[in-house]
């Protein structure tokens, strides 16, 4: 899959009010062709819908759980490796989705939580993620990082994970919880 979204999109700009509308469409058959399979058809439909509405945080959403969720499953990858590289592919989609969706703040969240399971994958009883940068510490002290972006971006709940996950305890908003 190649890097949706990036540039000046002169498609966007033809299309005006109704690129979210075709955006919907690609969604659409985004999710048609995964159940059936087609996911070479699928991604293309999800980068076509990225390309008309680069700012749609829940296409972002979408398409990084179906990776980290979905193809990274052990019922969809039985091969360790591969499921890192799944878990990658969707941790590296939601970084280029703070640089363009309207709430970016969800995503660097998102970004966390499943950094965070990647931390805990052994103690949930499954199978650790093999060769992640670090091991479970490098995979936590990301987590931390990617809630403390999701704070600065005005997500406030990430400052609270972020303290959870680096000393096991609350840590307040730099502000005090008012607000940016």
């Amino acid at each position: 899959m190649s890097s949706p979204a990036q540039g000046p999109n002169v498609v966007q700009g033809l299309l005006g009010p109704v690129a979210g509308l075709a955006a919907s469409a690609e969604w659409v058959r985004f999710d048609w062709y995964v159940r059936e399979g087609r996911y070479e058809r699928a991604y293309a439909a999800a980068e076509r819908a990225l390309a008309l509405e680069p700012s749609a945080t829940q296409g972002w959403t979408h398409l990084a759980s179906h990776m980290v969720f979905g193809r990274a499953s052990l019922e969809s990858e039985p091969q360790p490796l591969s499921r890192l590289r799944w878990i990658r592919a969707g941790l590296d989609l939601l970084k280029q989705g703070e640089q363009q969706a309207a709430v970016p703040a969800d995503l660097a969240y998102l970004r966390g939580l499943v950094l965070a399971w990647v931390a805990d994958l052994e103690a949930l009883g499954g199978p650790a993620a093999p060769g992640w940068p670090g091991g479970t510490d490098g995979a936590r002290l990301a987590a931390a990082d990617a809630f403390h972006s999701a704070g600065e971006a005005g997500n406030l709940e990430g400052y609270l994970m972020e303290g959870i996950l680096r000393t096991g305890k609350h840590l307040e908003p730099p502000d005090g919880g008012r607000g940016h």
